[in-house]
């Protein structure tokens, strides 16, 4: 989830990585972070640990980060940011001129699927960091990506001539939030389970309740 490397150093407890070789090594222990905190969960990793699996010291670590949590905070930014370039970028794609509403929103609904399954370290951890009381603040941001989600889609919908309801904002934000609630709960069950996220069964589900939700009609 690479992202622009000043917005990070804004947050608290990053430091600035102004070289090319620092910046790499910061992306190398981001990623490790999300990959040791699927493994181990968010209070079970150690500095230590993230460091060994970027290949670094844990001198490099904290040199680019005060604390885990810091490291936890610059992936939540990541991903907040992902959200809403994601989304605008998928609705902006020119072959849905001539595509099903209702198979664009099936589409949507995969990649939401895997990007999440991609990224359930992240989840783990944010989930671990709710439980413990400390994550109310990523909450709260990730709500405020996923309303300018459900706007996007709103604006797509209303373009197209579709979707109901007096406020097709609410009614989007309220359904994406409901698919992406049955999504991460499926990736942090899957640790014991073993079930996949997102098999074709779930995503048809998932796509009928989003499509009577905002009102798209499904093709007979």
């Amino acid at each position: 989830m690479a992202v622009d490397n000043s917005i990070l150093t804004e947050l608290d407890g990053v430091f600035p990585a102004n070289q090319a070789r620092s910046r790499e090594a910061q992306a190398r222990l981001l990623a490790a972070g999300e990959r040791v905190f699927a493994e181990k969960g968010y209070d079970e990793a150690h500095v230590s640990d993230i460091a060994a699996a970027a290949n670094c010291s844990v001198g490099s670590f904290y040199r680019r980060f005060r604390d885990k949590e810091a490291l936890f905070r610059a992936l939540h930014m990541q991903f907040i940011l992902r959200i809403g370039r994601n989304m605008a970028r998928f609705l902006a794609m020119p072959e849905w001129s001539d595509k099903p509403t209702y198979e664009i929103l099936r589409t949507l609904i995969g990649n939401s699927a895997r990007v999440i399954e991609r990224h359930h370290g992240f989840f783990r951890a944010l989930f671990q960091r709710t439980l413990a009381g400390a994550g109310s603040s990523y909450i709260l941001a990730l709500r405020v990506a996923d309303n300018e989600s459900g706007r996007l889609l709103a604006a797509f919908l209303r373009e197209r001539g579709e979707g109901v309801g007096e406020d097709l904002d609410e009614t989007c934000i309220l359904a994406l939030r409901t698919v992406d609630a049955v999504l991460i709960n499926r990736v942090l069950r899957r640790q014991i389970t073993g079930d996949t996220v997102a098999p074709p069964l779930v995503v048809d589900m998932l796509t009928r309740m989003l499509a009577a939700g905002v009102g798209v009609t499904p093709p007979d």
